[in-house]
């Protein structure tokens, strides 16, 4: 128990502040694209809008993730620990790749 809650001490420490204002406009723009109609009745771009404005959150997640996964591995004291954590940030970034490139050909069609 007392290593779980000094991983999550560690991710918490660690974590960037662009990660809580990605995270917290995403719940916002979900929740106004989910009630749209009754907040912005008379807004008919204000779902499209909010729609972007999730997509760009969720576009730029997969980037926060190496970020926070290569600072964990700084933090971190054990070379096990810290070449466990490099392979997780080299491999969010092929799969903030694989992701970006993914919605990029979605969104050309």
């Amino acid at each position: 128990m007392e290593n779980l809650l000094y991983c999550i001490r560690l991710v918490l420490q660690v974590a960037p502040p662009l990660l809580w204002w990605t995270v917290g406009v995403l719940v916002f723009s979900l929740l106004n694209v989910e009630l749209a109609w009754e907040l912005w009745p008379h807004t008919p771009l204000a779902q499209p809008f909010f729609t972007g404005l999730a997509v760009g959150c969720v576009l730029l997640l997969p980037w926060i993730a190496v970020y926070l996964t290569w600072q964990l591995a700084e933090v971190v004291q054990s070379f096990f620990w810290k070449t466990i954590w490099r392979f997780a940030s080299v491999a969010a970034f092929g799969g903030g790749l694989l992701f970006l490139f993914g919605a990029l050909i979605f969104l050309w069609e």
